[in-house]
């Protein structure tokens, strides 16, 4: 039997601009999917049905551009976000001609494409492989539904981590208030017979991928980018490179780490204490202090300083999202923290808001 392959919609008036991306994508996707690509035209009748008759089961993300009106008066791309929220499908937008019309942060359930073709393409590869491999990774382990009683459950036995279940459990809160049409979908999977596994498998794939990509990878965690490490050595970001392989048992593999350097914070502690044989900490003042002791014991040479001017760069230990520098336990942040990451996650000063 022929299984048909996911799909991936482009979306935008610039045909000149979506053909390019069109053709980068398909030379690194290759046959793992179709791209079909829609340049909103007014004879293509109502722009909800147009878009409607461009998705099928097969749609497994959409990309589009915000605003779509020098073709389709009143289309905007914030139309299509909401189309594709209702059914479950992730959907990535951005904005080319007017920088300013999109927020800098999207939404927990919006995906956020770049604007440079190249940088787009592997935005869009590494965010349709991170939802399929969650896709398929449900359906080869036919337990993980079956057995599982939370999401969180479901999340941690999908990255073959059980123990994590309690920390993930934090980030799976506040679902529902923040995105509408996911409870709606809840409530609609109450009012009827109960959902079967396709169904719970999409569900679960469109929510988890989100609060996956959206949140526990994008904020210091149990799973930290290899800036965040270096922070937490107290180093500067330049360092990166070299501080990879002593924690190469660590890395995270799973969903949406293409290209990008993640690892898991739990195994770095334990790393950090087999190296830390013979260490004296007497006359340290932080963990970060003591990271920093035993990495440049391991590398055999001193570590770079970074920004942070209330410590001259030696402590560290933190790293503020917003700012997007290292800063020490007495650092400052005067960014409000976002209302829907998890309390126990640790990025600076602003952590006093959680």
């Amino acid at each position: 039997m022929n299984i048909p392959k996911p799909s991936i919609l482009l979306v935008d008036d610039d045909a000149a601009s979506i053909g390019r991306l069109s053709a980068r994508l398909g030379g690194i996707l290759g046959d793992s999917a179709d791209l079909v690509v829609w340049n909103p035209a007014p004879e293509d009748g109502d722009p909800r049905e147009a878009f409607f008759r461009r998705i099928s089961e097969c749609t497994a993300l959409v990309v589009t551009d915000y605003d779509l009106t020098t073709s389709v008066r009143g289309l905007f791309g914030l139309s299509i976000v909401g189309w594709c929220q209702s059914l479950a499908i992730p959907v990535g937008d951005f904005s080319r001609a007017n920088l300013d019309a999109l927020p800098s942060e999207p939404s927990l359930f919006e995906l956020r494409v770049p604007t440079d073709e190249e940088q787009a393409a592997s935005f869009i590869e590494k965010t349709f492989h991170g939802f399929q491999f969650i896709r398929n990774r449900m359906k080869a382990n036919s337990e993980i539904l079956a057995e599982s009683r939370s999401m969180a459950e479901v999340l941690a036995r999908l990255l073959e981590s059980p123990h994590s279940e309690s920390q993930f459990a934090a980030y799976m809160t506040k679902l529902g208030a923040s995105n509408s049409a996911l409870l709606q979908i809840i409530r609609d999977f109450a009012d009827e017979k109960a959902p079967s596994d396709d169904e719970k498998i999409d569900f679960l794939t469109y929510a988890l991928g989100h609060v996956l990509a959206n949140a526990v990878l994008k904020y210091p965690g149990p799973i930290i980018s290899l800036d965040v490490l270096c922070a937490y050595a107290a180093t500067a970001t330049d360092e990166g490179e070299k501080l990879a392989p002593l924690f190469e048992n660590a890395k995270y593999n799973g969903p949406f780490s293409h290209n990008t350097q993640f690892f898991w914070r739990e195994k770095i502690d334990s790393n950090i204490d087999e190296m830390s044989d013979g260490i004296d900490d007497g006359d340290l003042d932080s963990f970060a202090e003591y990271s920093r002791r035993v990495v440049e014991r391991s590398l055999g040479r001193k570590l770079a300083p970074h920004a942070c001017e209330r410590c001259k760069g030696l402590k560290g230990g933190f790293r503020c999202p917003y700012t997007s520098r290292a800063v020490c336990e007495r650092g400052d942040c005067s960014v409000p923290a976002s209302s829907w990451i998890p309390s126990g996650t640790r990025l600076c000063r602003a952590e006093k808001d959680f």
